[in-house]
């Protein structure tokens, strides 16, 4: 699983390129679970909820990612849609606690994003390919001080790689497009801590903070150039800050039915823009991307029917922190309204998760965008979700 983690390119799921569904409970619920999640995916939505969990435990999960991207050009009305690729997303979660202190690990990627244009369109001097993969070795040890409060403290290793492509624009001189390519990896770390306070009448609230991570990539630039220019790689370099995530939850319990609301606060103004640097300085460039500080929404129940079947559902109002003048085709984002629904059969010991999730993103427009072709993109994405817990 951890060897998946490492080699799976991550498909964006969350607004900018955060993949908050790490765990099919959570996403059954519109991912509103930082207050009420009882299951080991704690280590990542909230670690301070792990010694309200018995014992050991453990679960594994795959969230199967199926998007269409299109771009339709404002000129000619033309629509080119981006290579469709079912992307899976698998996490892996442990935990254990005696009395009141636990510890955790997870293994998973919070953030990603994948996508490819055909090599001849409209756009392909901006981008024909853009990917992200991150993986988060994160663990947690937590405390309960008493019966209404307790505190959770993780520290992350990151591994991460990026790669870009795109077209190089020859038909002045007469010659076919030549093509570049940009690939490097790099390696972070940060922290993670929660606080859950229990109140009266089965009232929690919970506040959450994973840090910023900066991460600086190095690899190698390549041009692959047509006769008679002569093709060249050189070593190159550039620094992209993966954003803190700041979250807020309360949830209710009234008897078999939990009900939740969380307001989460991404920190993508740390995307400001990144620089490349190259040895022989023929990939130099600064990339402006100035993308703002979003929040989001996150709305869910979940439904204890019986002691071995519940059901669940949710919703989560998504905005997107890419401003229109930026906006381009490695990442074509817009906010999104999002719909999930879940279930779950199996006891104390033994769970099995599933969910599915409908994500409808607004229309991006980019007439006013200085990179890439003018014109609208439009996205839809189903997720489909299943984890496996254990318990004892």
């Amino acid at each position: 699983m951890v060897l998946l983690l490492l080699g799976m390119p991550g498909e964006a799921s969350g607004a900018g390129f955060l993949i908050y569904n790490q765990d099919a409970q959570a996403n059954g619920m519109g991912m509103a679970v930082a207050s009420s999640v009882n299951n080991p995916s704690a280590v990542f939505y909230n670690p301070s909820q792990l010694p309200y969990q018995k014992g050991f435990g453990g679960s594994v999960g795959d969230t199967v990612v199926i998007p269409a991207t299109y771009f339709k050009d404002h000129h000619t009305g033309q629509r080119t849609y981006a290579k469709s690729t079912t992307h899976h997303l698998p996490s892996v979660f442990m935990k254990y606690t005696k009395e009141d202190l636990s510890f955790g690990v997870g293994v998973f990627s919070p953030f990603g994003l994948s996508t490819q244009w055909p090599d001849n369109w409209i756009g392909r001097y901006a981008a024909t390919f853009a990917e992200i993969k991150t993986t988060f070795v994160n663990p947690v040890v937590a405390y309960r001080f008493n019966d209404y409060l307790s505190l959770g403290l993780g520290v992350s290793y990151i591994q991460s790689s990026v790669t870009m492509k795109n077209a190089i624009d020859l038909r002045s001189a007469g010659l076919s497009d030549g093509h570049a390519r940009l690939k490097g990896d790099g390696e972070g770390a940060g922290y993670n801590a929660g606080c859950t306070i229990k109140l009266p009448a089965e009232v929690t609230i919970s506040f959450t903070y994973r840090s910023a991570v900066p991460i600086r990539y190095n690899g190698k630039a390549s041009l692959n150039m047509p006769p008679p220019l002569a093709s060249s790689a050189t070593k190159a370099s550039t620094k992209i800050s993966l954003p803190f995530l700041a979250v807020f939850g309360i949830a209710k319990e009234m008897g078999a039915l939990t009900l939740e609301g969380d307001i989460l606060y991404t920190g993508w103004s740390s995307l400001r823009g990144y620089r490349v640097t190259s040895d022989n300085r023929t990939a130099d460039a600064y990339y402006s991307k100035d993308w703002i500080d979003v929040p989001s929404i996150a709305l869910g129940f979940n439904y204890r029917w019986t002691q071995y079947f519940e059901i669940r559902g949710g919703y989560m109002y998504d905005k997107s922190p890419v401003p229109a003048k930026t906006l381009g085709p490695e990442l074509p984002d817009a906010t999104r309204n999002i719909f999930t629904l879940g279930t779950a059969v199996g006891g104390d010991h033994f769970k099995v998760d599933l969910g599915y999730q409908a994500t409808f993103f607004a229309k991006a427009d980019s007439t006013r965008s200085i990179v890439g072709p003018r014109g609208t993109y439009g996205n839809f994405a189903h997720l489909i979700f299943a984890s496996f817990t254990y318990n004892r």
